[in-house]
């Protein structure tokens, strides 16, 4: 496991602090799921931009899944 050194503001620090024992939970498990929720909002942003390059749309995928679903 890498080590990374953070520096926050104040504010969100405080936040970190509050949240992390309203939870009972780490600070360091907190901004660890954090940093995953953004990894994966940013690799869902590349897939979708690319989905819509070849002119797939959030309408073409639902209507996919919904055909799906009443086949099965």
């Amino acid at each position: 496991m890498a080590v990374l050194t953070l520096a926050l503001k104040d504010e969100q620090m405080r936040k970190v602090e509050e949240y992390a024992k309203k939870e009972e939970r780490t600070k360091e498990e907190l901004v660890d799921d954090a940093i995953d929720f953004y990894l994966h909002e940013k690799f869902m942003d590349e897939m979708n931009a690319h989905g819509r390059k070849y002119g797939i749309t959030p309408e073409i995928i639902r209507e996919e899944i919904r055909q799906m679903r009443a086949e099965s």
